[in-house]
């Protein structure tokens, strides 16, 4: 027998229905051997070729119409089945809503924190230089670098495209427009590359000129709206530091994904001796964009150079240096980098943490695993109350894929009722989201982009199908005459499946609810450890500096108010940016950095701290004014006590550098995050250097805290009536150290809390369950005599049992991944049992309350109704 055209017969077979094709192709082959054997084989070919190109089309119409019409009966049945069985469609539906809502609200946090500064369009290019001291046990890694490396660097480097340093006010300043006083606290200095480096369009004025004279600024589009109105500011001027500076450009508002933020940004020429080759003043974040193609250790060989030549008298004392294991370098951070990577001293604000991110990205996937595991938990339980169904659509001739295809579609169905849900959801708790995390421009990502929200459809789908495709394969293997007969087990005991199922997701809500509370000791072991100061009850004015010659005066007006205990004016104060300046004893070569801040002699009294050794400042003594105190760590760092030495200190631009001695050695105190080890800190008296005085603490009483706070309101406005009273108190300061951690208490509470109640749900759905299967033996048990209390027992222990389990099983799980946590603070809490205790005693009190409804509601029914059950 000749064969029909092998393309043609390919093709036919392939659209036909997969019960008709043997004996269609059959025919198709019988009359084609006819025509050939008749009328010959290109009439064979052209008879055969012409019905599949006829007959091909006609199957797909009629496949998708039949696929359609089945997958229409799909939808009737299962909305069918979820109108039946109420409670079971909404803890499914709700379970996974919940998941998606805990899964989508991480992913936009988490998507935002990747995002930082990547909107440069140079990001890949631009890196930051810090710099990193090491000298014996003295180690120091810190964002600020001297005013003189961004243009040694383009002088130096030939990798380097643009350089531009920046210096960040972190106090804040009066601004004066013609007769407009305000407070600033978003501004700094730097130079004309800025623009070049960053992207951050000028709206108005020349990228080529800007800032490139001397008392010139540029604003942001808010700051506009702020000093000048609606009014064009472009040559106008503005006051602040007692100069003017004339407006030469406009930029758009700088993004809120971005590790900085200004909205008045000044000329460094204004100052020529920041770009004086002074090695040892550290005041400037300098960044710089390298060439295309510029070869990242070539460059950093070069900086090694700048450093060898610039930084030490010779060659041999640099290598000299290097012999000993110390060293002075400038490492590079990429730009995309800082935000979540970057936790240095002196960072322009407080960033981002790659451990949370990698942290709530594993929150958003349990969270998730634990919906879809309630979802199969679930439908495996009701899966014997559906074999009589599944047991007669067999016996009628559906088949185990068209079977596996309606539970599919059910799954699928409950997913896409889930994302609307959780779509809802989302809308009306964003606001409050945006808060928790402290983002406010986190957005809704998938409004803005259309193809966001399909792929998030197809990803939902596919959850749906994930969560339903046990299910179906178990209930479409059911064989229909042991089911139609009774044989297949109604028993809840049997279900190993369901029950490890049960443990595991417990088992990741524990390991949640125990970091919870670590996460929540350590903000409580930051409240409450003696940090070396007492900064409850201290009112902070970050701008007296504005009252100038009256600031003493002020000081002492309101010092007469007896609810005030003492106030002293500072440079800076705790939490706060102090300076680092190379330091010396007098008469020696080397020397090293130091923090260091300015204070009056009444700064020991207002923050209680205490000397470990000598005496702090003193009216007494006249030669104070050229006195210095050092910390503990600094004092360590050399072999002898350095009381009574003389350091050679620079006093400003104004003063140069001048001996200080050293009075006293005051008590070590965390002046910086318990990130951080204590480093040394010099202290000096403010009567004795040229830098400007920025805050008055104030120590208050208890009592009368408005009314005091008032009085010093009244004050001010006596003295300086045209320029704003600001004020915190140094409670928010501290706390502001620490804001990242506190936000990440409240959003690790917030999503176990989500998985805890994802993971009730799925037990509310299990009891019920239980309590519906075993409800004959409940109804003679209690014939025979059980009480109340007996049946809750009874119904309730094995679920007991399995939290129990979980707790076992996420305990050291729960314990590593926190311990780890920890190690990222120098000063930390310790891991107590009391951490296990209360997670077991919460996930037992969630349990007996979600499973003890379901089994006193089946303990107080009436046995005989339960007898009669079936």
């Amino acid at each position: 027998m000749n064969k029909s055209p092998v393309v043609a017969r390919w093709i036919l077979g392939f659209f036909l229905p997969y019960r008709d094709k043997e004996y269609l192709l059959g025919d198709y082959e019988l009359i084609y051997n006819e025509i050939r054997d008749n009328e010959g084989k290109s009439k064979a070919y052209f008879w055969y070729w012409f019905h599949v190109v006829r007959t091909v089309p006609l199957y797909i119409i009629n496949s998708i119409n039949f696929g359609g019409v089945m997958l229409f009966n799909y939808i009737k049945v299962a909305f069918r089945n979820m109108k039946r069985q109420k409670t079971y469609a909404v803890i499914n539906t709700l379970g996974l809503a919940t998941g998606i809502v805990a899964s989508l609200l991480i992913a936009f946090w988490v998507l935002n924190e990747l995002s930082y500064d990547k909107y440069n369009k140079n990001a890949e290019r631009i890196y930051r230089l810090t710099q990193h001291f090491h000298y014996d046990d003295w180690d120091l890694h810190q964002t600020q670098t001297p005013g003189i490396l961004a243009p040694t660097i383009l002088d130096e480097c030939p990798e380097a495209e643009y350089a531009t340093r920046v210096m960040n006010i972190t106090s804040g300043t009066l601004v004066t427009v013609e007769n407009k006083k305000l407070n600033e606290t978003e501004h700094g200095f730097t130079d004309n590359s800025f623009f070049k480096v960053f992207s951050f369009p000028l709206l108005k004025g020349d990228p080529d000129k800007v800032l490139v004279e001397p008392n010139t600024v540029v604003l942001s589009e808010d700051a506009v709206k702020k000093y000048f109105g609606e009014s064009d500011p472009i040559g106008k001027t503005l006051t602040l530091y007692e100069d003017d500076f004339k407006v030469v450009g406009i930029y758009k508002n700088i993004p809120a994904n971005t590790h900085f933020h200004f909205d008045l940004l000044c000329s460094i020429a204004t100052y020529p001796e920041w770009s004086e080759p002074n090695w040892g003043i550290n005041n400037f974040k300098t960044y710089v964009m390298l060439k295309k193609g510029a070869q990242l250790e070539s460059f950093e060989h070069n900086i090694e150079k700048i450093i060898e030549n610039h930084m030490f008298k010779s060659s041999e004392e640099y290598h000299a240096i290097l012999d000993k294991g110390n060293s002075t370098t400038f490492p590079l951070q990429k730009l995309t980098d800082i935000h979540l990577n970057s936790h240095l001293l002196w960072e322009f604000e407080a960033n981002g943490d790659k451990t949370y991110v990698d942290y709530f990205t594993i929150i958003a996937f349990f969270i998730m695993i634990i919906a879809i595991v309630n979802y199969v938990n679930l439908s495996t339980a009701r899966s014997t109350g559906r074999a009589r169904e599944v047991g007669i659509r067999k016996a009628v001739g559906s088949s185990r894929n068209s079977l596996v295809r309606q539970f599919l579609v059910e799954s699928i169905m409950t997913s896409l009722l889930a994302l609307l849900l959780a779509l809802i959801i989302i809308q009306l708790v964003m606001p409050a989201f945006r808060n928790m995390v402290g983002s406010p421009g986190l957005t809704i990502l998938y409004w803005d982009n259309p193809m966001m929200l399909a792929a998030l459809v197809v990803l939902v789908i596919m959850v749906g199908a994930l969560a339903g495709i046990y299910p179906s394969l178990l209930l479409s293997n059911f064989k229909p005459i042991e089911v139609l007969h009774g044989k297949i087990s109604r028993g809840f005991k049997g279900a190993f499946l369901r029950n490890g199922l049960v443990i595991f997701q417990f088992t990741m809500s524990t390991i949640l609810l125990v970091g919870t509370f670590i996460v929540k000791d350590q903000m409580e072991f930051f409240k409450n450890h003696d940090v070396g100061y007492k900064h409850d009850q201290v009112l902070v004015i970050k701008t007296y500096g504005d009252l100038g010659d009256k600031a003493e005066v002020f000081k002492e007006r309101i010092k007469q108010n007896s609810s005030v205990i003492a106030a002293s004016a500072s440079t800076s104060i705790p939490g706060k940016r102090f300076n680092n300046i190379g330091m010396r004893v007098e008469g020696e070569n080397s020397g090293h950095g130091v923090n260091i801040f300015a204070v009056d002699k009444d700064f020991l009294d207002v923050m209680q701290m205490k000397m470990a050794d000598g005496r702090f400042f003193s009216d007494a003594f006249t030669t104070d004014s050229m006195a210095v105190i050092m910390n503990e760590s600094q004092n360590s760092e050399y072999s002898n006590n350095i009381l009574d030495k003389n350091f050679l200190i620079w006093t400003g631009r104004k003063g140069g550098v001048k001996p200080f001695k050293v009075i006293g050695i005051i008590k070590d105190f965390n002046y910086e995050s318990f990130y951080e080890h204590i480093k040394p800190l010099a202290i000096v008296n403010i009567n004795g250097v040229h830098w400007d005085e920025s805050y008055l603490s104030i120590r208050i009483k208890p009592n009368n805290v408005k009314e005091t706070i008032a009085f010093i309101n009244n004050t001010w406005k006596d003295m300086v009536p045209d320029t704003p009273f600001e004020f915190s108190f140094l409670d928010d300061v501290y706390n502001d150290l620490y804001k990242n951690e506190e936000r990440t208490n409240n959003v690790f509470t917030v999503f176990t809390l989500f998985a805890l109640f994802v993971a009730c749900l799925g037990l509310l759905g299990l009891s019920s369950f239980s309590a519906e299967q075993r409800i004959k033996e409940v109804g003679i048990r209690k014939v025979l005599g059980a009480t109340i209390s007996n049946v809750v027992v009874l119904l309730s222990k094995e679920f007991v049992l399995y939290i129990i389990a979980a707790n076992l099983l996420a305990w050291p799980i729960a314990y590593w991944a926190m311990n780890n946590w920890l190690q990222s603070f120098v000063y930390r809490t310790d891991i107590t049992i009391w951490v296990f205790v209360y997670s077991i005693l919460l996930a037992l009190a969630a349990t007996l309350i979600t499973v003890g409804y379901q089994a006193l509601k089946a303990a107080v029914a009436n046995p005989i109704d339960s007898i009669k059950y079936e």
